[in-house]
């Protein structure tokens, strides 16, 4: 299988066929804890605006996201795992609409770019991706980075290791989620005052859920829904920290 890496919001306006996203911290390790205790979808907004225009007109629905970290202003939900599990009632059964810098903005400009089946990861579903991923002749992994413009550590520890799993090997998912949380970043955001706690530790639990997050054009919008995979075989447990 052909490989293919690209960085930010860049790479993924010239990704083609099928494409991952990858966004660690935080957004779509959130999305996964989202899907984990029960959000029926999320839609990607690449705007805060757009988000809220989204939200007002899908009945139900709830803010998640960030603008520079923070959870803005009308927003339900920052960007944040933590905040999912502490109190899942408020997620389950609910359609998500999501915007985050990196994240969000790169699922949509790989969208326009032609990238089908396209899908949205993390460490928390990396053995997942990689499997509904199998088979196809090429893959587009492209690492959100920092603002979708920068690298960042986390990102290109999880594109690692996804590129290692669809290429058949047996990597150490402990050590990648041991590498990512031992990042700069990690500890960067560990101090932030607008972020979860629990966040970096939930961020760096690789499988932590067995589903895929597969992002689908539909009337317009991007939705993403967790994708069951049967025929799917774990190479551990869950070995999140």
């Amino acid at each position: 299988m052909q490989i293919t890496h690209g960085l930010g919001t860049a790479g993924a306006a010239t990704a083609a066929g099928p494409t991952v996203v990858v966004d660690v911290f935080r957004a779509f390790s959130a999305a996964a804890y989202a899907f984990g205790v029960g959000a029926e979808q999320i839609v990607l907004a690449e705007r805060v605006d757009e988000a809220m225009d989204l939200s007002a007109v899908l009945p139900g629905s709830i803010l998640m996201g960030e603008d520079g970290g923070v959870r803005p202003a009308g927003f339900d939900l920052g960007n944040s795992p933590g905040e999912i599990l502490a109190d899942p009632a408020r997620v389950a059964g609910k359609t998500i609409v999501h915007r985050s810098s990196s994240g969000t903005r790169c699922a949509r400009a790989a969208l326009r770019s032609g990238s089908e089946p396209l899908y949205v990861g993390s460490l928390a579903v990396a053995s997942a991706t990689a499997s509904a991923l199998r088979g196809e002749n090429g893959v587009t992994i492209i690492a959100a980075g920092l603002g979708g413009m920068e690298p960042a550590e986390e990102d290109l520890i999880c594109a690692l290791l996804l590129e290692q799993l669809l290429a058949g090997a047996a990597p150490d998912l402990k050590q990648a989620g041991r590498q990512a949380a031992a990042t700069e970043r990690a500890v960067t955001l560990q101090q932030a005052d607008f972020t979860h706690p629990d966040d970096i530790r939930l961020c760096c639990a690789v499988d932590r859920f067995e589903f895929a997050m597969q992002a689908e054009s539909e009337d317009g919008l991007l939705v993403v829904r967790p994708v069951e995979l049967t025929n799917q075989v774990r190479l551990d447990g869950f070995v999140g920290q």
